[in-house]
């Protein structure tokens, strides 16, 4: 099973020098990079009134899907979402899906690529979805 910790670092190791900055409330700054569910603070990080620059990264820790096979054994599927967003509109995703999807190890299946554009109709930032599939069968 991915560990989502391991997945952070191997997505931060890739995209350390293009990631955004969260401020905090307390003026605290940190790399613009987060775990749902955090593994300390759960699903509320980073907290309410925290502002982002730059470029965002969530990693969403998905539910395991499960499905019975014939002779008893079942396969559980896991969809991991990394979640991109880039607040500077100056900017694009398009080199940082290019980074992801040539540099991530080979041990992460990216299964689909799913871009969002950017929208001034909707007041809404460049966005991209990467799915990566996990599977296991258990006996």
């Amino acid at each position: 099973m991915i560990d989502i910790l391991i997945l952070r670092a191997d997505v931060l190791a890739i995209l350390v020098d293009l990631l955004g900055t969260y401020t905090f409330p307390d003026r605290t700054t940190s790399p613009a990079i987060a775990c749902l569910p955090d593994p300390d603070k759960g699903w509320n990080y980073p907290e309410n009134g925290t502002k982002v620059s730059g470029l965002e990264v969530v990693i969403k820790q998905p539910y395991p899907d499960v499905s019975a096979n014939i002779g008893g054994d079942r396969t559980f599927t896991n969809l991991w979402e990394i979640h991109l967003k880039q607040w500077d509109t100056n900017q694009s995703l398009v080199d940082v899906i290019g980074l992801l999807s040539g540099e991530l190890l080979a041990d992460y299946l990216i299964e689909r690529v799913s871009p969002i554009p950017a929208s001034d109709k909707l007041l809404t930032v460049e966005q991209c979805k990467l799915f990566i599939k996990e599977w296991s069968v258990s006996i």
